[in-house]
């Protein structure tokens, strides 16, 4: 496996989440790319289902379909104009879905919301359009229930991780009407509770270990899922389009993370087109990957990580590739 990956660095277009630029790794398998990148907080057991995801996506004849594509929403950071960044996701990806980063003070939040949906009422009048947003669990119980209050009459879907904890989810689920979506609160050890006090559940496939793990996780928590990005580059997508074509075809998925990339492995990176994107396997380009590698230490830094991950990856996934290989 190691003989056919490349580290990589691309840059991001402005700071999200704290990031200018992701890093990590791609290798070859039989049945294409796979992309290992995890963040740089993960745990070794973290590194080990994001390592399993990506020889799934290289070693698994995982199944395409021809000519298919699926909705998803644009996405917004917290640090950026929302709305520039509105109509640049309307007026170039064509998406009538935008998923809008908040948790900041609460008038600062209302007024990111009230002016996209202003901006996509504006530009598709009459039409389906739908605001996600997302707090990352940095409201309490009271902000959140304030915030939410106020933002009746607007096109809504949900309102992800609004709170950290579950007891503040279920009792914020009690006094509003705007569904509840979990992504951070989601435990491994608990998916049967998730129901309790959330409506919906954002699932990522590379941090959960593949498509495979995904669906199974998906199966044990019973609610309507939205697939969502880690912020891979094009190359390590491809999984995840996959799964939200295969799990949850008629929603907009949180896939149009290509959008903030400014450099990428690909000549032309995924993007949406018209509020959609092709189902398909991405390769990288070989003089992408060259001119994306990164120098010395961090080489050194991915090829530990993963020798440690695979240290911790399941018996079946480790039969499949030969790590020196």
């Amino acid at each position: 496996m190691w003989s056919t990956a490349s580290a990589f660095t691309v840059e991001l277009r402005s700071q999200f989440r704290g990031l200018h630029e992701r890093s990590g790794v791609v290798f070859r398998g039989p049945s294409g790319w796979g992309e290992f990148s995890p963040f740089a907080n993960y745990s070794v057991q973290q590194d080990a289902y994001w390592l399993e995801a990506a020889i799934e996506a290289a070693y698994s004849p995982l199944k395409f379909p021809d000519n298919a594509s699926i909705a998803v929403n644009a996405i917004i950071g917290d640090v950026e104009d929302c709305i520039e960044a509105t109509q640049r996701a309307i007026d170039v990806y064509g998406c009538r879905t935008i998923k809008l980063k908040v948790g900041l003070d609460s008038e600062t939040d209302l007024q990111r919301v009230h002016s996209v949906a202003k901006l996509l009422a504006a530009s598709f009048p009459g039409e389906q359009i739908g605001i996600r947003i997302d707090a990352n669990g940095r409201w309490g119980l009271e902000q959140a229930t304030h915030v939410l209050g106020q933002l009746a009459g607007l096109p809504i879907e949900y309102v992800e991780q609004p709170c950290r904890t579950e007891s503040e989810l279920l009792s914020l689920r009690r006094r509003i009407h705007i569904p509840i979506a979990v992504d951070e609160s989601i435990r491994i050890d608990r998916l049967d509770s998730v129901k309790e006090f959330a409506d919906l559940a954002i699932l990522k496939v590379s941090p959960l270990g593949g498509i495979a793990a995904t669906t199974r996780m998906a199966e044990r928590i019973g609610l309507p899922v939205r697939i969502s990005s880690a912020l891979e580059t094009s190359v390590g997508l491809s999984p995840s389009l996959l799964a939200a074509y295969e799990l949850a075809p008629d929603a907009a998925a949180g896939l149009g993370t290509g959008a903030l990339l400014r450099t990428d492995l690909v000549r032309e990176t995924v993007v949406p087109l018209k509020g959609r994107i092709q189902v398909q396997r991405v390769e990288p380009d070989p003089s992408l990957l060259a001119s994306h590698a990164p120098q010395g230490d961090l080489i050194s830094h991915w090829r530990a990580r993963m020798e440690a991950a695979f240290e911790l990856i399941a018996q079946p996934t480790r039969e499949l590739v030969d790590m020196e290989g």
